[in-house]
């Protein structure tokens, strides 16, 4: 009992259905609670006792047995204790009850029933049928078993109502939510959007229309998912259709499509228009719905108020539909919320010409007023002033400073760098040894290419003392022959391996990585990035600069003006002028000339194309260049209008998106 009341309060916490609860219950209450039959009721909204689950299920209680139980369920919900009673009505027996004494003592067949309670509330009842035992008395752990069952049944049901108040805060959320969306713009077209797309998921449908009247016809506004009306579409046509002859009617019609005749519960006339029929299964063929409802938005601002519905909301179904009711109460509650917006967005939209008129009307008192006429001298002059005041055109772009001479140093093989001779800044000299790389292939090579140098060595040796010891006997002479052509094999297999040896030798000689000018070491931090580090061949190891020379700054100039660059070359006697600063000295501008530019362009790590610039000066104006140093270039590019040099990417960006 302990394990199965344990295994029983798990299962409450846990995110199980109520049915399967019950069920769970139910069975605990047989085994080992030791009953031959359990209810479970629950009383409903009508404030009837209905059983939500029995065990064995194939002796359920009809209508007849269940109302004669009302009463004295009535009484049991009322009690604190359980109640054993010999015969219930609407079985065997009699109907006489006795309340159970402290020993729990019984007659055959006896009922307990025990009361749910819940905030001082009978949330429901557990009934139970025990057969008689020898004693005549039912064991005496039985009350306390049922008592626990039903206390965590109570616990379970206060958190299954908790989870359900939840859900129903969530949803009564969404809804103030998608109400303060719709009153946030009365723009016609926003509001049957807003109606379209987010009442689809309040109203649990797959797809909403919103179809607005225009004369006597209805015009389809808004599809769920669908950002443009096709308005000569069959579907469409089909839409405004089913519209016009619902606001005919005036009233709502809901179908089940595979049903067939299902109507409004709330109107129980039936629908039995041929044309709407007709229409309907049409609407089915051409788009596969599987339920619809139809709901006119009446403009009606009183009961005596017989004006028609000046839009239509269409609501669809293209999975099995199982609960009508449901989905037409949710798809009534979306009209009803969204009806009064709809109809003050339609009532300001036909209003005509209200956006121009109210332009219009603010017009005169603009123009008269001083601070206009001022405002509106001022932005001449502006204009005028953008076009007429001649200005220095510039382009920048990134830029960094560098030694006008520098090498990267690569790895000549692969391997594991062994030693490294120098550090960041020092000074080397041309052919200075700088790494030192190990070739593991290379020591394994080295050795063997010895090995069988020697084997041939020895190999010929004996050939050659085995040949100048033979006769003059015709085998002999054969034997000869033969031992001259191994003779000149095994020296030309010397000769190979020499070969071999040798390029050996030069490989081991290009492991020691030399530098390729005078200058210094400008690789950060080297013996900690390149220490014991596996290279491949091809890979930049360090970078030597010649920083006692000249220096340059590299200026990576944007593709899209490139164009004001070259075209500032062009007839020029003189390279162009270029002015830059240094981010650490903000107060000091130094001056150069464009060297060079590259003739194609190169794409950066961001995929932004640009092409590189660079610019000489005279070393002199530093003390103390930094390589890498971040610099900001202007490079002159002639004298054009002050509004052309304030506003050329706005200008250049028409004249390529508007105006191409």
């Amino acid at each position: 009992m302990e394990q199965s009341i344990d295994h029983l309060a798990d299962l409450a916490r846990s995110h199980i259905e109520p049915g399967r609860f019950f069920g769970e219950v139910l069975g605990r209450a047989i085994q080992p609670g030791g009953a031959s039959r359990a209810i479970l009721w629950r009383q409903s909204l009508e404030g009837a006792w209905q059983p939500a689950g029995e065990v064995p299920a194939n002796n359920k209680l009809d209508a007849a047995s269940i109302e004669l139980r009302q009463e004295l369920l009535v009484e049991v919900s009322s009690d604190e204790q359980p109640r054993i009673v010999s015969a219930i009505p609407g079985s065997s027996g009699s109907n006489g009850a006795s309340q159970a004494d402290a020993n729990g003592s019984a007659r055959e067949g006896s009922h307990v029933l025990s009361p749910i309670r819940h905030a001082g509330q009978a949330v429901g009842i557990l009934e139970t049928q025990h057969p008689l035992d020898a004693a005549g008395q039912l064991p005496p752990d039985t009350f306390q078993f049922f008592a626990a069952l039903c206390e965590i049944t109570a616990d379970f049901l206060s958190q299954h109502e908790l989870q359900q108040l939840r859900r129903a805060r969530g949803v009564w959320q969404q809804w103030d939510q998608f109400s303060q969306r719709l009153w946030q713009s009365l723009d016609l077209p926003s509001v049957c959007a807003a109606i379209a797309n987010d009442g689809r998921v309040l109203a649990g449908c797959d797809r909403v229309s919103v179809l607005i009247r225009r004369g006597r016809a209805f015009t389809l506004k808004s599809v769920s998912g669908i950002e443009r009306v096709e308005p000569r579409s069959t579907a469409t046509r089909s839409l405004e259709s089913l519209a016009r002859l619902a606001a005919r009617e005036g009233r709502s019609v809901w179908r089940d499509l595979h049903e067939p005749c299902n109507t409004n519960e709330a109107k129980p006339r039936d629908v039995s228009d041929a044309r709407l029929e007709d229409l309907l299964q049409r609407h089915v063929r051409d788009s596969g719905a599987t339920g619809i409802g139809i709901v006119p938005v009446l403009a009606k601002r009183d009961e005596h108020d017989r004006s028609p519905a000046s839009a239509v909301l269409l609501f669809e179904q293209f999975q099995t539909l199982t609960d009508l009711a449901g989905w037409q109460a949710q798809g009534e509650l979306l009209a009803a919320r969204s009806g009064l917006t709809l109809r003050a967005a339609i009532e300001r939209h036909d209003i005509p010409w209200l956006g121009v008129w109210q332009r219009v009307q603010r017009l005169p008192q603009m123009l008269l007023r001083p601070v206009t006429l001022l405002v509106v001298m001022l932005l001449a002059g502006i204009v005028a002033a953008l076009g007429l005041i001649p200005a220095e055109f510039t382009v920048t772009g990134p830029a960094e400073l560098w030694p006008a001479q520098r090498r990267e140093v690569f790895a000549s093989t692969s391997g594991i760098i062994e030693q490294i001779l120098v550090a960041h800044g020092d000074d080397v000299q041309l052919d200075q040894p700088l790494i030192v790389l190990r070739d593991p292939e290379l020591e394994t090579d080295t050795p063997r290419i010895i090995g069988e140098i020697a084997t041939v060595n020895e190999r010929l040796k004996g050939v050659q003392t085995a040949r100048l010891t033979g006769g003059n006997t015709p085998d002999a002479v054969s034997r000869a022959r033969q031992l001259t052509a191994d003779e000149e094999e095994l020296k030309e297999r010397l000769r190979t391996l020499g070969l071999q040896r040798k390029l050996i030798e030069e490989r081991r000689l290009g492991l020691t990585l030399r530098s390729p000018i005078a200058g210094k070491v400008l690789t950060w931090d080297v013996s900690q990035h390149l220490m014991a580090r596996p290279v491949e061949r091809g890979q930049a190891l360090l970078t030597i600069g010649d920083t006692a020379g000249p220096w340059v700054v590299e200026v990576r100039v944007a593709d899209k003006n490139v164009g004001h660059l070259l075209r500032a070359r062009q007839g020029r006697a003189t390279e162009l002028d270029v002015d830059f600063l240094l981010p650490s000295e903000p107060g000091q501008t130094y001056r150069g000339q464009v060297r060079d530019v590259s003739l194609s362009s190169e794409a950066d790590d961001a995929a932004q194309a640009h092409v590189r610039v660079v610019v000489g000066f005279d070393r002199t104006q530093m003390e103390q260049p930094r390589p890498g140093a971040t610099a900001i270039p202007r490079i002159r590019c002639g004298v054009q209008p002050l509004g052309y040099v304030w506003l050329h990417d706005l200008i250049d960006a028409i004249r390529t998106r508007l105006l191409f």
